[in-house]
């Protein structure tokens, strides 16, 4: 099954970045792309599948890659995934734990969904 996000999801995905962007007072604004392969060309070459990660972004020029999958998961995943990508955007230096524990802080996701993601990325890294 190829998932995608509707028109809906687009704008709603919009409306959060450009919350997240007033809320951190970003110096550099984040872009959304859906493509993967538009992606990828700007990417340093990165060991991770696409697949096994919910988002990926290129924190110099604010480019933020969001998995289609997002789409079947509960919305509070995206609002998480996206304040992530751009806490790192924002912070550049910062280490994925850091940035995790900074995203957890202000968007709560149930346990049971950090485990079910966990699944995710282990069934999914090949």
């Amino acid at each position: 099954m190829k998932y995608k996000f509707s028109a809906n999801d687009k704008e709603w995905h919009q409306t959060l970045l450009n919350t997240f962007e007033n809320i951190l007072n970003m110096e550099i604004q984040p872009v959304l792309v859906y493509d993967r392969k538009h992606f990828s060309k700007y990417l340093y070459k990165n060991s991770v599948k696409p697949n096994a990660v919910w988002a990926e972004c290129i924190k110099e020029c604010g480019t933020i890659w969001l998995n289609p999958h997002l789409a079947t998961e509960p919305k509070v995943e995206t609002v998480n995934t996206l304040y992530h990508e751009c806490l790192h955007i924002k912070y550049p230096k910062k280490n994925e734990q850091e940035i995790r524990r900074l995203a957890d802080k202000i968007i709560p996701v149930a346990k049971s969904l950090t485990s079910k993601k966990k699944k995710f990325d282990i069934t999914h890294r090949h």
